[in-house]
């Protein structure tokens, strides 16, 4: 599993919080190859439906990205210190685990697109997830997520800044 973990690493390190994230991802791609490589070829597999994949594809990579983006700049998961005095003796990164509401609900929309994108095609008396609920709390869910790792983060490094000013006046 350690492996797999790795694998699905980038330069960025990702914590377990947000592997939901990754498995999101994992089912979009499953989504377009079911598409492309499968329904074409099997009688018994129905397409999704394109519009709705690109769609969810289209908020995964942009969110995702412009998120990822933001958060290298605080130089993601790296060792931070507490930022406020009722989380003293906790990491940044012990702090986020407590916060586990957004990547219970991320699993939960995951598992809704992988109703949606990986069950429905080939069990076709199975009720799908409303496409426009699952696109919607995605994107919510990502602005969420990177929001308050971002607010986290830049209320962190501007404690750190004033610290640091307030012993170079001493």
């Amino acid at each position: 599993m350690k492996i797999i973990v790795d694998f699905l690493r980038s330069d960025v390190k990702i914590k377990t919080s947000h592997l939901w994230m990754v498995g999101l991802g994992i089912v979009i791609g499953l989504g377009f190859a079911i598409n492309c490589a499968i329904a074409p070829f099997v009688p018994l597999c129905d397409p999704i439906d394109n519009e709705q994949l690109i769609l969810a594809a289209s908020i995964v990579a942009g969110l995702g990205t412009a998120r990822q983006v933001v958060l290298m700049k605080f130089k993601y998961l790296s060792d931070l210190k507490p930022f406020s005095e009722s989380d003293s003796g906790k990491t940044t990164e012990e702090i986020l685990k407590e916060r586990v509401w957004v990547p219970a609900v991320g699993w939960c929309l995951v598992v809704g697109f992988a109703v949606n994108m990986l069950i429905i095609p080939f069990f076709h008396d199975i009720r799908p997830v409303e496409w426009s609920f699952l696109q919607s709390s995605i994107g919510i869910f990502l602005t969420i997520s990177g929001a308050r790792e971002y607010g986290i983060y830049s209320q962190q490094n501007e404690t750190r800044s004033k610290k640091a000013a307030e012993k170079s006046e001493e």
